[in-house]
């Protein structure tokens, strides 16, 4: 039983299909149900059986996944010990973050850390939030880079920037008039409260955006009426600069998006508490890997620097 055959096994039962783990592992799909059909011959059983929602594992199968999940975290903790002993010359990393996010952290942060540990392999997971919370208790991912707050006291934040909401009006809309500057300030306000029971755009609830502006929302007393859901902040900013609504997008996603049709930003009254914090996340239990404690090193560095620019 090698290690190869371990994580082929674990990724057909992540994904139920030979040709999507086939293509997860960067294998030929011949050569995976190839492994597959020997494995199962020399064990003298069938690991999977075919149902019409893909490749369910047998009784023996869950067996041989569980114990192949075992020893893959032994191995990974295997591999940790021995990245202190040859000074991180092998190693490797699994780095969780949302996919927008990733796209405007991941390439400075990554590029600062191959030049240092250049033999040191990283893997990205880009999923919402609380999944990546999840992988990191389960052991499959090492560090998370995502905005808080967390939803379990097991992982612990180092909180790096500190970022406001902006809502989002379209630009013909009757509220711009209500629009105002505060004293000793350029910065153009809205109060929140008067958009109570008018039309937004929102991310889906799964989504830790739209978790922060439901509580902004408790917060302001404003009920929103939601006429369109979306995965895509960008998405919801272009509808709202079209007319069609209005939503509330975090200041740095607001300067990155460029489009015909934008729509009219103004801070929101900071009663409301109007802002989520970017951190590098990692679980408390047991230690970290000196790769991690190298990534997280370099996330403090380079973050808040890059939050500054944009």
């Amino acid at each position: 039983m090698t290690q190869k055959e371990l994580l082929y096994i674990t990724a057909i039962a992540e994904t139920k299909s030979i040709s999507k783990a086939a293509e997860k592992l960067f294998v030929a799909q011949p050569s995976l149900s190839y492994s597959l059909q020997r494995l199962e011959k020399d064990l003298g059983v069938e690991l999977f059986k075919r149902t019409s929602e893909g490749l369910r594992p047998t009784l023996a199968g869950e067996y041989y996944i569980q114990t192949a999940q075992e020893i893959l975290h032994s191995y990974r903790k295997m591999e940790t010990k021995i990245s202190w002993l040859n000074e991180m010359k092998v190693g490797h990393l699994v780095v969780g973050t949302t996919a927008f996010l990733g796209s405007v952290i991941l390439p400075p942060i990554f590029q600062k850390f191959n030049s240092l540990y250049p033999c040191i392999k990283i893997e990205i997971v880009e999923d919402v939030s609380q999944n990546i919370e999840a992988g990191m208790l389960k052991g499959d991912i090492d560090i998370g880079i995502f905005h808080t707050p967390v939803n379990t006291n097991a992982i612990h934040c180092d909180i790096l920037v500190r970022e406001f909401f902006l809502l989002a009006v379209p630009p013909q809309d009757v509220l711009n008039e209500a629009g105002y500057i505060k004293k000793k300030s350029t910065r153009k306000y809205m109060d929140l409260r008067l958009t109570n029971q008018k039309d937004y755009i929102l991310t889906t609830y799964a989504q830790r955006t739209r978790q922060r502006c439901n509580a902004i929302f408790s917060k302001a007393g404003v009920t929103p009426q939601i006429k369109y859901l979306t995965k895509s902040i960008q998405t919801a900013t272009r509808m709202s600069g079209s007319g069609l609504g209005y939503t509330l997008v975090p200041e740095s996603y607001s300067r990155l998006f460029n489009q015909e049709a934008m729509p009219n930003f103004y801070y929101i009254e900071n009663e409301f508490s109007p802002y989520w914090d970017l951190a590098v996340c990692y679980t408390k239990l047991g230690g970290l890997s000196k790769p991690a404690k190298a990534m997280i090193q370099i996330c403090n560095e380079i973050l808040p620097c890059i939050y500054n620019t944009t």
